[in-house]
């Protein structure tokens, strides 16, 4: 057991949520084999069954002693045994759907576009606040009303890496609650600032083949699109002592002179 004084440390982890075994047992009643009764979980959790009842002590003048005390056995049992008595307590909340993870984002020195792109959205959100809020609420509150910073550079950020193409993408990335109502304006300021590249426009197509007419007759000649790699001529030794390629004459000197000197 630790002591009042010693201070517990902190080792950076969360601590995982528990929960309690009697709350679960409620919870999922209806799944549990040996269980399948709400009611039956209070009673063993609050051992209702060992509970004594004084209602005869209460009123000896009646045989049945006092009805205000005596534990009587209700006659609805829970939603499992009686779900039409329960119907108006159920829950109609959807559940949210689920949220695609977003992109990592690697850390990156900004170009003179990124800032050009950050001023626009910014002078966007301003004009966007005013139209919607009046000018009064940009001059008190600011334009965060409608962005928030870390949104705004979370987008900057995005864009950067071409990480946001449609509304789809700006949710994904963002989880902007205003998306549906203004998201095809930032998505039209990121167009306009941050084009996709064009690929080239005979990428994949190859060129039609050109006919030209030579004295032997017409000749088709094919353009193909990939590149034809240069040859490159590979070095080779050159003899100091006869001049010729494919070997030196460090240690062949006289052998390199004797078979390439006409002797006779």
């Amino acid at each position: 057991m630790k002591d009042a004084g010693e201070v517990q440390k902190y080792n950076g982890k969360r601590p995982k949520p528990s929960l309690d075994p009697s709350m679960d047992y409620l919870i999922n009643a209806e799944k549990r084999t040996g269980l399948m009764c709400r009611r039956k979980v209070f009673d063993v959790s609050f051992d209702n069954d060992a509970a004594d009842s004084d209602h005869l002590d209460c009123n000896t003048e009646q045989p049945s002693g006092c009805e205000r005390c005596c534990l009587t056995q209700p006659t609805i049992c829970c939603d499992i045994h009686h779900p039409n008595y329960f119907t108006l307590y159920t829950s109609h909340v959807t559940k949210p759907t689920t949220m695609l993870p977003r992109s990592h984002i690697s850390k990156y020195e900004k170009t003179a576009n990124d800032f050009t792109f950050q001023d626009a959205l910014d002078e966007w959100r301003e004009q966007k606040v005013v139209e919607v809020y009046g000018w009064y609420h940009l001059n008190d509150l600011g334009p965060t009303i409608v962005m928030p910073n870390a949104m705004l550079d979370r987008i900057v950020d995005c864009v950067h890496h071409q990480k946001i193409q449609n509304t789809i993408d700006l949710k994904k990335e963002t989880g902007w609650t205003d998306v549906e109502s203004v998201g095809e304006e930032v998505v039209a300021l990121i167009k306009k600032y941050s084009p996709l590249p064009c690929s080239a426009p005979f990428a994949t197509t190859p060129l039609r083949p050109i006919s030209t007419t030579s004295f032997g007759g017409p000749v088709t000649i094919s353009q193909s699109l990939a590149p034809v790699p240069a040859t490159v001529e590979r070095w080779r030794n050159r003899c100091s002592a006869c001049g010729l390629e494919g070997h030196n004459g460090t240690l062949l000197h006289l052998f390199c002179c004797f078979c390439h000197t006409d002797l006779f």
